[in-house]
């Protein structure tokens, strides 16, 4: 029996042992996030929800900026949530769970910010999913997210397509899914900016989103021969193995 789309990506994530060496990109991405945050209006007071804490990136920068902050720390893998309470260590003001945050069980009207780093490109049903996250804010509440957007990784992409392998590089959404997700009484921000890597080689490439648990198939088709692969390696290594992540930083406020 093939594995499900969510039970493939935790197994990933599960297996991702050298996160932190390579994650230079989410953890960038995460400190500008933290930042945005930081300069928000937010009630520390207010209970806040972190989705898709990996080791923990963003959970430390907003501790920085509110030590005291009554924040659940959430992921779906077990492993990387061991690695973020490792990290931040226990306190009393927070609580960790493994959960699919998508799948969250919040009460209506009980946060005051929901923030997550790089996590709701993995989300099947995204504009569902932020539609309760948004029921679950306070009014004045903050939904602040970081998400993969269309055009990521679309030089390993030609390469594939050149190498007859077209579509087995998942197609991110585009950034006005996100532009028509708020509702009434909600107002909207996006910034979209470029991180980009270049890497050695296409095999260190490779072995690089492996590191980070982001080799899961969304798909789970089965993999390409190595033949192919190999000729897709070669035709990324020739554009200079240089991988381009296109981030959008979405900033929602209940009214």
């Amino acid at each position: 029996m093939t594995p499900s789309r969510k039970t493939r990506i935790t197994h990933a994530f599960d297996r991702a042992s050298d996160y932190d060496t390579h994650a230079a990109v989410q953890r960038e991405a995460a400190d500008r996030l933290a930042a945005r945050i930081s300069n928000l209006p937010i009630d520390p007071e207010l209970p806040a929800l972190e989705i898709g804490c990996g080791t923990g990136f963003l959970t430390g920068r907003l501790l920085e900026t509110w030590p005291h902050l009554p924040l659940t720390i959430s992921d779906i893998s077990p492993t990387m949530l061991d690695r973020a309470r490792a990290s931040i260590g226990e306190r009393p003001n927070i609580t960790y769970a493994c959960a699919d945050g998508e799948r969250l069980e919040v009460m209506p009207g009980s946060l005051g910010l929901i923030a997550s780093s790089l996590a709701f490109q993995w989300f099947e049903t995204p504009t569902q999913s932020i539609s309760r996250m948004i029921e679950a804010l306070r009014p004045g509440g903050f939904l602040v997210f970081t998400t993969l957007v269309a055009g990521s990784f679309r030089e390993w992409a030609d390469a594939q397509d050149k190498a007859g392998l077209a579509g087995m590089t998942r197609a991110y959404p585009e950034e006005s899914l996100y532009r028509a997700i708020a509702p009434d009484g909600c107002d909207l921000d996006i910034v979209r900016y470029t991180l980009t890597e270049t890497h050695p080689n296409g095999l260190r490439f490779l072995q690089g989103l492996r590191s980070i648990g982001a080799n899961a198939r969304w798909d789970g088709t089965t993999p390409p021969s190595t033949v192919a692969l190999r000729r897709a390696i070669r035709l990324f290594e020739q554009q200079g193995a240089k991988i381009s992540y296109e981030i959008a930083e979405i900033v929602i406020r209940k009214i």
